[in-house]
């Protein structure tokens, strides 16, 4: 009985062991075979500071407008009092230019708006006769009446050329190609340099100047075609204009200015600007607080000291130049600003009599070679 209560221990005991050594193994096969395998990394995502090269129709998946109706916290914010940067010299293989702005007054054939464009366009003093000379681009945008006019511009009539000519000449500014777009539909209206939405015409008015505008420009002259040699600017509606192009396309344009723009909403009174999540991709506003695109522009803002239009917003909103400024503020922005000089919303007492500071900005941020 003993003997055979020993076997039956030894036999329970062999098999527990051979158990655990069974066991032991599955265990290792696994772990070595999770080791063999590993797990895909995860990749680290890359920002494109594009929102919506070709928006689709129908509303657009960002929040909706409920934070952008809210009033926008009071900012204390030091005013610049910094002058206006002038340009700073680089050698150049190339002299001077001397003789007179050669002015281009054409049409061109839009693509995407199937219609013949006019257009303006200055080449600089030197064009004709410093012929492997490329340059950079400055793109100006009229504001409500700026290109309403026979043959011309209000920023022609309040001085472009004439100060520009004479600037480049004595080489207070680079040379560079100047082109005044017009952004007016075919019944005299503006079309407010952005792509009509849901229940509109759904022409691509902002398509039409970064792709068609600046595309015909650099087939046909002899531009330096990339980002940092190009500026976009404007007053009133052409201001918001050209933020809301520069900060939806940023790969195209790198120097922004804004004098005096206006910012108008969704709020019903303009037909075009019909639908706050359709304009939310190309408002300034939203695309400033919920965007990280301003941070890689040069910017520039500036009101007048008695501008009762659009420098101080109404109770309750936040359309207006000093909110616009207090939010670049907010979101540490860095953007020259100018909100000192006298004069109100009108070309003749502020927009003409800057047109000096404005291009030597402009000269002193563009790329030239």
């Amino acid at each position: 009985m003993i003997r055979s209560f020993f076997l039956r221990h030894v036999i329970a005991r062999t098999f527990f062991v051979r158990s655990n050594l069974h066991l032991a193994l599955i265990i290792l096969a696994l772990t070595s075979g999770c080791s063999i395998i590993q797990p895909t990394p995860t990749p680290t995502a890359t920002y494109t500071p594009l929102p919506t090269l070709t928006p689709t129709r129908g509303p657009s998946p960002t929040p909706t407008r409920t934070s952008t109706r809210t009033p926008t916290p009071t900012i204390t914010a030091t005013p610049t009092s910094t002058a206006t940067p002038t340009i700073t010299s680089t050698p150049t293989p190339f002299p001077r230019p001397t003789g007179k702005i050669t002015r281009v007054d054409t049409k061109f054939r839009s693509t995407l708006l199937q219609e013949d464009r006019k257009i303006l366009i200055y080449l600089p003093p030197g064009y004709n006769t410093q012929t492997t000379r490329r340059y950079p681009v400055l793109y100006m945008l009229h504001g409500y009446g700026g290109f309403n006019l026979t043959n011309t511009t209000e920023w022609e009539q309040w001085g472009l050329q004439t100060n520009a000519e004479q600037m480049m000449v004595s080489g207070e500014i680079q040379p560079m190609i100047i082109v005044q777009p017009t952004g007016y539909m075919a019944d005299g209206q503006p079309s407010y340099f952005f792509n009509h939405g849901p229940g509109t015409d759904g022409k691509r008015w902002g398509d039409y100047i970064w792709q068609d505008v600046v595309n015909y420009v650099d087939a046909n002259y002899r531009t330096l075609p990339r980002r940092e040699s190009r500026a976009i600017g404007g007053f009133s509606l052409g201001g918001q204009g050209a933020l809301s192009l520069a900060l939806t396309q940023p790969q195209v344009f790198k120097i922004v200015g804004a004098h005096s723009p206006s910012f108008r909403g969704a709020d019903g009174s303009i037909p075009y600007i019909n639908d706050w999540n359709w304009f939310n991709q190309f408002d300034p506003i939203w695309l400033v607080r919920y965007t990280d695109n301003a941070r890689g522009l040069t910017l520039w803002i500036d009101v007048a000291y008695g501008d009762d239009k659009v420098r101080d917003c109404g109770e309750g909103s936040d359309r207006c130049v000093m909110a616009f400024h207090n939010l670049l503020v907010s979101k540490n922005i860095p953007h020259e600003w100018r909100d000192t000089w006298s004069g109100n919303h009108e070309g003749y007492n502020y927009w003409g009599p800057h047109i000096p500071d404005y291009l030597r900005w402009y000269s002193s941020r563009l790329v030239g070679q």
